[in-house]
């Protein structure tokens, strides 16, 4: 039986695969995850999962701990507006440990960087909608002045706009399986007749809410939800969405650890395409 400590020890690194990520409690970390490990194992590397929110240490000191095991690489992952770890990353470049940043929208920093083209989800939801028939629209999103949901807003105005159509309404209420009063007003009202939502679970709620009301889904309104989990799938009726494909993120985030590890050559940004999975709500 091969010391494999002692191979380890050899080489200067393990066939561990560190995995950074905030929590791995929801379906976007998970499926990430799933496809990080399921590349890894097919070349006989083992992923190991650092969840911050539990670890309670500052980064440095963590990046210092993987250091300490010889990982053979690391993939920084997280929401796209979330920031950790973008800066203090640059260490494991100079100790030469092999990394990838998956989804997050930053200028290039030396490590590769791997992200869903963002810039094409608005314009994907709206030509979805307006595909399926629908003429009055409207984005449904929660208070946020974040960049990125700023520029869904925008991107799906344009692409209704371009349609020849009226600018789309952009309506906003908490994060939840609730939709406010005032939204489902102007949502039941007859003005709109499709609604792009930017977050899988309020559009689970605004069905459930649109139902209660005696509005038919899609004839009345087409619900549109941006991300894909089984959510989507135990929606009554099934939720259609955007999806950023976290599983085949995962994927491509281990092949671009494997490559640098074998010495192979990557590019410094890689964009996967979203795509939309029709369902029964559109």
């Amino acid at each position: 039986m091969p010391n494999v400590v002692a191979q380890s020890l050899k080489r200067s690194s393990t066939d561990n695969i560190a995995v950074i990520l905030p929590r791995i409690n929801t379906s976007y970390y998970s499926d990430m995850t799933s496809g990080i490990s399921w590349e890894l194992a097919k070349h006989g590397y083992h992923l190991f999962i650092y969840e911050m929110e539990n670890l309670h240490k500052p980064e440095l000191e963590v990046l210092q701990m993987m250091r300490e095991n010889m990982v053979a690489g690391v993939i920084s992952i997280g929401m796209s507006d979330d920031m950790m770890f973008r800066d203090s990353l640059v260490y494991l470049v100079e100790w030469g440990i092999p990394v990838v940043y998956v989804n997050r929208l930053i200028p290039y920093q030396g490590y590769p960087l791997l992200y869903p083209d963002f810039m094409r989800v608005g314009e994907l939801a709206a030509n979805h909608l307006i595909k399926r028939g629908k003429r009055r629209l409207a984005l449904l999103q929660k208070p946020s002045g974040e960049d990125l949901v700023v520029h869904h807003a925008e991107t799906f105005r344009k692409a209704v706009q371009a349609h020849g159509l009226e600018p789309p309404a952009i309506l906003e209420t908490a994060p939840g399986l609730v939709t406010s009063p005032e939204c489902l007003d102007r949502l039941t009202g007859g003005e709109i007749d499709g609604v792009f939502v930017l977050n899988e679970l309020m559009a689970a709620g605004l069905i459930k809410c649109l139902t209660q009301q005696g509005i038919r889904i899609p004839e009345d309104i087409a619900v549109l939800g941006f991300g894909n989990s089984l959510v989507g799938e135990i929606t009554a009726p099934e939720l259609s969405c955007v999806d950023l494909q976290n599983y085949e993120l995962g994927v491509h985030g281990a092949r671009l650890i494997l490559r640098q590890i074998q010495g192979l050559s990557i590019e410094p940004v890689t964009m996967l395409e979203p795509s939309i999975v029709q369902r029964k709500s559109t």
